[in-house]
């Protein structure tokens, strides 16, 4: 008797610690089901609190941009380790778009060491920023794509904000709208999104098939900074040959021209600080507010750095349309001493014209009045 008391005891107290157990098990079951209804942000007064725990969420890739490969002069010359929140990939792995209230965030890190015992490369140094695009109808019901991006750096200060607003459009996001190849996203760089997209329930990465041994002669794609359409031989004010425009630059014939800036200024977009001359043709056109500037319409953008002058941008109507910004011609320099140093030339190059689109028939000239 006392044997089987002793055993029941047993089981009643078996019986206590599984349904603990279980208990447990099923929180866990209810948190992993319900992470996709978390929100992974959150905006008070307008801005954005920092988010915290990103570098637990999916990794989606680090692209960079280099001063190296870009004549020293890389508008982000940082690498970015990005990430996006599991709920928002989860969606995007089941339907292919970015859910209402994605959020991507991006750490930036300095360049470091450029060798290491397994060769040349680019290493990662130190930690150095943060940035965050969120898509959201409920607090940005007005922006394209109802994307916004915001930034929680202090470079001077070394750290992070606590909660910061938004970029406006045309600062950041106008160029996202033009270059990125799927809602305001970068995927053609990252193919961690590229894989996942319409993936379905299973996870990309357990496919075994790779492109790395796929026998396959790779098409040339366009760069964001070559020309994309042919430039027209005709003859403007200005030439379009590059030995005759340096030239040309060099003499500083256009500080002649009626229409310019007193004064360098911080710049809207990319380049740090710039003067602009514009062409009486174009001077005019801005004035009567035509949607389509003439043919032979031209600015010459003049850039400086710590009070120096050191290049040239040049943008010149060669066709009678625009065309998404292939009736322009476009010429950056980024050293007045250097034609080596050319940064963009010919027609339709998207880099200038990812900018550029936000104007009036590209031209973002507030001064001319």
């Amino acid at each position: 008797m006392k044997i089987k008391s002793i055993a029941l005891a047993l089981i009643a107290l078996l019986m206590v610690f599984t349904s603990c157990n279980n208990k447990e098990g099923n929180s866990d079951m209810a948190d992993s089901s319900t992470y996709k209804d978390k929100a992974y942000f959150t905006m008070e007064n307008g801005e954005l609190i920092r988010p915290t725990g990103y570098r637990s969420w999916v990794y989606v890739g680090t692209p960079v941009t280099p001063n190296d490969l870009n004549n020293g002069k890389a508008a982000f010359p940082e690498m970015h380790n990005v990430y996006i929140d599991p709920a928002s990939y989860d969606h995007y792995k089941n339907t292919g778009e970015f859910k209402e209230g994605t959020i991507i965030m991006k750490e930036l890190v300095s360049v470091g060491s450029t060798g290491a015992v397994s060769g040349n490369g680019y290493f990662m140094g130190e930690f150095i920023g943060l940035e965050a695009s969120v898509k959201s109808a409920e607090h940005f019901p007005d922006e394209p794509g109802n994307w916004a991006i915001f930034s929680f750096t202090q470079p001077k200060v070394g750290t992070l904000k606590d909660k910061t607003k938004p970029f406006p459009y045309e600062a950041c996001a106008a160029c996202h709208d033009s270059n990125a190849d799927d809602d305001f996203v970068f995927t053609q760089y990252y193919p961690v999104l590229r894989a996942a997209k319409n993936a379905g329930k299973g996870n990309p990465e357990d496919l075994s098939a790779r492109t790395a041994s796929e026998k396959k002669k790779a098409s040339k794609k366009v760069g964001l900074w070559d020309a994309s359409a042919p430039t027209p031989d005709d003859k403007f004010d200005i030439p379009t040959d590059e030995k005759k425009l340096f030239a040309y630059l060099k003499s500083e014939k256009y500080k002649s021209l009626k229409m310019q800036e007193k004064e360098q200024h911080k710049s809207a977009g990319p380049h740090e600080y710039v003067r602009t001359f514009v062409s009486d043709k174009l001077a005019e056109s801005v004035k009567a507010g035509n949607s389509e500037h003439p043919i032979g319409s031209y600015a010459v953008k003049e850039q400086f750095k710590d009070g120096k002058q050191y290049g040239w941008a040049v943008m010149l109507k060669t066709g009678g349309e625009t065309d998404g910004g292939k009736g322009w011609f476009w010429y950056e320099v980024t050293d007045r001493d250097d034609i080596g140093s050319k940064a963009a030339l010919g027609n339709g190059v998207r880099g200038c014209v990812s900018c550029h689109t936000i104007g009036n028939d590209m031209v973002r000239a507030t001064f001319i009045k």
